[in-house]
């Protein structure tokens, strides 16, 4: 049996970002800062005699790796414009649904004012002035099916030299939102997102609150595929799951309560502790098979930095309440 361990710097870890080369993006550098391109982050492995579908990873964060965006219609803002307070819609920016977005999957750093949508996650829970940030929005409080939910929701990446403008919002919170939408596909990654940075403004700004329930899925529902292209980043509820916590800050992988773990690291799902209050789980013992009525979470991608690259599926509960045991 196998068990893989990756240890990533918490200064470092909060966020992938993209490096986008648009019109001179001064701050590429920090939105980078750890997840995608370098940083202080560090990679370690280790076996031992546990499963391979009980793979760890250290606060993991879904991870966009360094790309290059060029192109002479992005229309990225800064070099001393005001910061948008989302109080008033951007003059000239256009209105969308995350789904019209979808449709569209802009190669390119794409311009958007998308009213009243839904937070469901936010790492860390909670943005920090200074720290890179992310968080997930979806168009409604709830989807009666899967085929209802696909292409509703979106990941923002905010880098740290702008994540004060964020500080404000909570997890259930309807905001208008505000920022640039593309399609990463650099260096094996294929995901569609908002970005934050100096150069490419964004701001949300909360207008009501939501009730927000999560649509029931399995297991084998969720994949790689699912998430960069069939659906998105769903916010899911698994029934009955099973998993070997490990230490507090590390995922652990889940299977179907009453059957045998399989499968291998980049093909089982795990949940991480990363969008917790301080990124890490409380109430498990590591090492025990911990058996959970639910598991209540966004389902993302944890891409670290590797070559090859490998993308791990990660549900990131929110609260305690989000992973009951039996």
């Amino acid at each position: 049996m196998l068990r893989i361990s990756r240890t990533l710097s918490l200064a470092s870890l909060p966020v992938l970002f993209v490096l986008a080369s648009v019109s001179a993006c001064s701050d590429d550098s920090a939105a980078t800062g750890g997840g995608g391109s370098g940083g202080d982050a560090t990679t370690t492995t280790s076996s031992s005699t546990k499963s391979s579908s009980s793979a760890t990873t250290t606060s993991s964060s879904t991870t966009t790796s360094s790309a290059t965006t060029t192109s002479s219609s992005t229309t990225g803002t800064g070099g001393g414009t005001p910061w948008p307070t989302c109080e008033t819609q951007p003059p000239g920016s256009p209105t969308k649904t995350l789904n019209e977005i979808w449709t569209e999957n802009p190669a390119n750093p794409t311009e958007a004012w998308v009213p009243g949508v839904y937070v469901t996650a936010i790492a860390n829970n909670g943005c920090t002035a200074g720290t890179a940030c992310q968080f997930f929005i979806q168009q409604d409080e709830s989807y009666g099916s899967l085929a209802e939910a696909t292409h509703q929701s979106l990941r923002v990446g905010v880098a740290p030299s702008v994540a004060e403008h964020f500080v404000d919002i909570q997890v259930g919170d309807q905001v208008d939102f505000y920022g640039f939408a593309f399609r990463n596909t650099q260096d094996g990654e294929n995901e569609l997102l908002f970005l934050v940075t100096d150069s490419l403004q964004g701001c949300a700004r909360t207008v009501g609150m939501g009730d927000l329930q999560p649509l029931t899925v399995t297991l084998d529902q969720l994949t790689t595929q699912g998430y960069e292209t069939d659906y998105g980043p769903l916010f899911v509820r698994v029934d009955t799951v099973t998993g070997n916590p490990n230490m507090p800050a590390e995922t652990f992988a889940l299977w179907d309560t009453g059957t045998m773990p399989g499968g291998d690291i980049t093909t089982v799902t795990s949940l991480s502790p990363f969008f917790l209050s301080g990124a890490a789980f409380t109430g498990l013992t590591d090492g025990m098979n911990t058996n959970f009525s639910e598991v209540v979470g966004v389902f993302g991608i944890f891409a670290p930095p590797a070559d090859p690259l490998i993308k791990y599926e990660e549900i990131y509960v929110r609260a305690t309440a989000d992973y009951p045991t039996l």
